[in-house]
């Protein structure tokens, strides 16, 4: 049985991706090099960050010191929240209290977990439809 205890600690993200109705995956809303971090702390909470990656050609080449908004991206190329979490029946629950976008302030997310040494899968249906949302980690 899944406990806590299980999950505690940090994870590194492997890949975040739509699973679809015939075992198919298709790319995330991150794109291709997703990258990012989970912490699961002992005391009950959590904070998730992720984001998108783009090589030199894609951000046109852009310095840091001269971002320009083709260079900074938009607000949905990053995702974080943080706040308590738990798990129950199964699942891990992340009780959203402070983020990134307003959308998830404030919300309980609920993901089916699924453990395997050190890998680590969550993910959740997407509303009215068989799709999932899933998102693979390796313990840091």
């Amino acid at each position: 049985m899944l406990s806590e205890k299980d999950l505690v600690g940090v994870w590194s993200l492997v890949s975040h991706h739509y699973l679809n109705t015939d075992g198919s995956t298709s790319e995330g809303p991150l794109g291709p090099r997703a990258d990012g971090l989970l912490i699961y702390h002992p005391d009950g909470y959590m904070a998730a960050s992720m984001m998108r990656t783009r090589d030199a050609t894609e951000s046109g080449g852009v310095e840091a010191s001269t971002p320009s908004a083709a260079y900074l991206g938009s607000v949905d190329d990053y995702l974080s929240y943080s706040g308590r979490w738990q798990v129950r029946d199964g699942v891990v629950v992340h009780e959203v209290s402070i983020g990134s976008h307003a959308r998830v302030i404030n919300t309980r997310q609920v993901r089916e977990v699924i453990l395997r040494d050190e890998f680590l899968t969550l993910r959740r249906c997407l509303d009215e439809t068989s799709q999932y949302v899933v998102m693979d980690w390796r313990k840091a």
